[in-house]
């Protein structure tokens, strides 16, 4: 009886993922691995590509970036790149907040300060940004997430 307590047990420890069915990863994998992506999609914008954040979002991405009235999807990141492409001098600064994870969903909080505008501006902007995240056909994309002016705190 006892061995075949201890054999259900490995079965059901096996069958209970610790984050995840589908991607299987620590917390820490998956918030390094979404990071990175985060500090490469704003690298590549600040050099006036929105390439690497266009091809990182999932299906029906909707996000609503600071200086639109509504949420946004993929459609308006492909209109922005063509003028990124011209204005392409941006400068920001990121910086980590905090991260969770439940299954196949993550969701990542950030401050990024921005310097200098993409048409080569100076600029002190400071804004708190998350980002949702959806593990989809064996990669993270991204599904959505809200960007505001960072309000001052006393």
């Amino acid at each position: 009886m006892i061995r075949f307590a201890a054999v259900a047990l490995g079965l059901t420890l096996l069958a209970t993922p610790a984050l995840s069915a589908d991607h299987g990863q620590t917390k820490a994998r998956a918030q390094a691995e979404i990071w990175a992506k985060e500090r490469m999609i704003y690298r590549e914008r600040g050099r006036g590509n929105l390439s690497a954040y266009i091809d990182n979002v999932a299906k029906d991405y909707l996000a609503w970036p600071p200086f639109s009235p509504v949420p946004t999807g993929v459609d308006a990141l492909m209109r922005i790149q063509t003028k990124m492409a011209v204005e392409n001098k941006e400068v920001l600064a990121m910086e980590f907040v905090s991260f969770a994870i439940n299954g196949n969903a993550a969701v990542i909080y950030y401050n990024t300060h921005r310097t200098r505008l993409p048409n080569g501006a100076p600029a002190d902007e400071r804004f708190e940004v998350t980002h949702s995240w959806v593990h989809q056909d064996g990669q993270w994309k991204v599904f959505g997430g809200m960007a505001r002016a960072k309000p001052e705190r006393p």
